[in-house]
């Protein structure tokens, strides 16, 4: 008996050591650089635009050029405890676990903003499954580490999608209301 809490014991020790391992190591951020090429003339307005290399329309942005009521209605809307959480929030992940088990179905999910911005960062990771759903975890423990939450939200701001080949805030205020 002591034997097998022994070799439990090393093994936890062991995943521990690699969580942290895993977590403090660098990520890769430069998807947040391949952005596009927007000429605009002097008042601000878009007169040429070239696509970033994967097809797509992204401005990168900061929260300073984002109205405060978008980012609280994000907040409000997707991630309530954003600021007191490091990436994964345990009363949701057990909120959507229990409705999980009392009706045999997704009812609501548990996804943070961070673990939004581990899909955006990751697409091996954005297929619908437990064994991800865990992954986005562990990758949104990574981001914390690594990230101010202020560059949490640009992150996000600069990279969600927002209908065809447009991603960003930035992006989508420009193509579909005309105003950045």
């Amino acid at each position: 008996m002591i034997q097998v809490v022994k070799i439990t014991g090393g093994l936890l020790a062991l995943l521990f050591i690699a969580l942290v391992i895993y977590v403090r190591t660098p990520l890769d951020l430069s998807q947040l650089d391949d952005t596009s090429i927007t000429v605009r003339d002097r008042t601000g307005y878009p007169i040429q635009l070239r696509l970033n290399s994967t097809g797509k329309w992204r401005e990168s942005v900061s929260l300073d050029d984002i109205d405060p009521r978008l980012v609280e209605a994000l907040i409000a809307y997707e991630d309530q405890r954003f600021f007191s959480h490091s990436g994964v929030d345990l009363i949701a992940v057990a909120r959507a676990g229990m409705s999980f088990v009392s009706e045999a179905r997704i009812v609501s999910g548990a996804s943070t903003i961070t673990m939004q911005l581990a899909r955006l960062l990751n697409p091996d990771i954005r297929e619908r499954s437990i064994l991800n759903k865990l992954r986005q975890m562990l990758f949104a423990l990574r981001i914390e580490q690594h990230l101010e939450k202020s560059e949490i939200l640009e992150a996000y701001f600069t990279l969600a999608p927002y209908g065809g080949n447009i991603e960003g805030v930035m992006a989508a205020s420009w193509a579909w209301f005309e105003i950045g």
